[in-house]
């Protein structure tokens, strides 16, 4: 199991890719990828930790002063490009197992972390990233010890996946790490998350299992995105960020050539808080558009279809063209949509509403293949570099402001109805939050962060639960930790 630190760093550098010990004869040399603000001079410094030889491990008594040694001191620099990218070059690491380190400086020399830890970590000056990588499952135990020694820096310890893995990455979307074996010739290799589960590879864009230094790296697609809170958007590709702005925004549109399919799902955010406050699906595949849409006036699904009013009678079945349907399912405050293309399922929208607050969803897409036809806010976007919010010393939420996505037609032109238009307009130009640092002072944060742990719970180390104690702290009280609960669970 992997083992991730606690501690933040104010610096956004990163170990971005790397082979823990690349294939082929003893390298003079190895490329290891950076990440960071795009455009930048950076100078730090690369250097690992030996996590072989503990007394414990058979036949380690002749090694056990290995274990905890620094090596592979390297001073590097560079530039950043567009993409906040940086390659760079050094002697080979010396074979797993190891924890890697990316510092502000170097240490003084080849010591052992536990001679002097403290002027170790004074050399070093700030850590900002490490990524432990065992080679047994012994290894794999110890790494912790290098991390708590060191004070817990930044970083993961990876988990044991077999053998030594050939490559490491981390997403080019989420972050997340994950690492490749090394089968040789004898079978293709595989994809495992940095807790050492095993992914399929066709869940990734590009292959996974080859190099990219320099150039941008794969990143997962998931079967789920959703919306919570101020809004909170966690996308298709596994990347999350707030939302800045208020307005109407294209959230999700599938395009499919043959057959004639054509969805879009439609936000509008909206108050103080910018929160979701209507949702509207809109089916153009037929020659008759068909509409549905909720808001948080009623909490109820108002349809409209061949060009006839608007109406609460919400039929079973919506149908527009001759392959795409709409199927509503569920009570007043908590329903799913399902959208199938014949008898197969595409995917499914769960909705929640709290009446006169706001409106949280969920999309689940069944099948891989449907990728290629999905875009706007939830399918994410690969590569990009998401802005980081200062407003607390406590939280540091991604964010984004989306204006490709934002669509300046009225609701009406949309396909809604006149009657939500007016209601989403009365929230409009309110501004947006005072800013969080404002709200939110030390004890206050506090009180939101354990009203976040009441209800979330086992999500407490989740982007999820920082979003709560944002939403919470800013205004939107005990009504948007219970949403985000039950939409975590829904």
């Amino acid at each position: 199991k992997a083992t991730k630190a606690t501690k933040a760093t104010k610096a956004s550098y990163l170990i971005s890719e790397f082979q823990p010990n690349p294939t082929g004869l003893l390298q003079d040399s190895q490329k290891i990828e950076l990440s960071g603000p795009p455009n930048t001079a950076f100078e730090g410094c690369i250097w690992s930790v030996e996590a072989d030889g503990l007394a414990t491990e058979e036949g380690a008594a002749a090694a056990a002063t290995s274990f905890g040694m620094v090596n592979r001191i390297n001073s590097v620099w560079g530039t950043f490009d567009a993409n906040g990218l940086l390659a760079v070059t050094i002697p080979e690491l010396e074979n797993p197992s190891f924890t890697l380190f990316l510092s502000q400086s170097c240490p003084t020399g080849n010591v052992n972390i536990n001679d002097n830890t403290a002027a170790l970590l004074a050399a070093v000056q700030t850590i900002y990233d490490s990524i432990g990588v065992p080679d047994s499952v012994a290894d794999a135990n110890n790494l912790p010890l290098i991390r708590t020694t060191l004070d817990n820096p930044p970083g993961t310890d990876l988990g044991y996946i077999g053998g030594q893995p050939k490559l490491v990455f981390r997403d080019s979307s989420s972050g997340a790490l994950y690492q490749v074996d090394d089968q040789g010739s004898a079978s293709p290799s595989s994809v495992f998350d940095a807790h050492g589960t095993q992914m399929a590879v066709a869940e990734f864009d590009p292959d996974p299992r080859q190099t990219s230094f320099g150039v941008i790296n794969p990143t997962r697609f998931s079967a789920m995105a959703d919306i919570v809170g101020d809004p909170h958007i966690h996308t298709l590709d596994g990347g999350h960020y707030t939302l800045l702005r208020e307005g109407s925004f294209l959230v999700w549109h599938f395009g499919l050539p043959q057959p004639h399919v054509d969805w879009q799902i439609f936000a509008h955010y909206a108050g103080r808080q910018s929160f979701t406050k209507g949702l509207l699906l809109v089916d153009t595949s037929g020659s008759e558009p068909s509409s549905m849409e909720i808001t948080s006036e009623r909490c109820e699904w108002q349809t409209q279809s061949n060009s006839k009013k608007w109406s609460s009678e919400v039929p079973e079945v919506l149908l527009s063209g001759p392959s795409s349907r709409m199927q509503l399912v569920g009570n007043k405050n908590r329903n799913r949509i399902e959208l199938f293309i014949a008898d197969e399922k595409v995917a499914t929208l769960k909705v929640l509403c709290r009446q006169g607050r706001h409106i949280d969803m969920k999309l689940y897409m069944t099948n891989q293949k449907w990728r290629p036809f999905v875009s706007g806010e939830l399918k994410g976007q690969k590569g990009q570099k998401h802005m980081r919010s200062s407003n607390s010393s406590m939280l540091q939420l991604a964010t984004r402001e989306d204006q490709e996505f934002e669509v300046k037609k009225a609701w009406a032109e949309l396909g809604g109805s006149p009657h939500a238009q007016q209601y989403l307009q009365d929230f409009d130009g309110h501004g947006q939050n005072a800013g969080f640092s404002q709200v939110c002072d030390a004890q206050a944060q506090a009180d939101a962060k354990a009203l976040c742990q009441k209800h979330l719970g086992t999500a407490a180390d989740s982007s999820y639960f920082e979003e709560c104690v944002y939403d919470v702290c800013s205004g939107a009280g005990e009504v948007a930790a219970e949403m985000a609960a039950e939409m975590l669970k829904f």
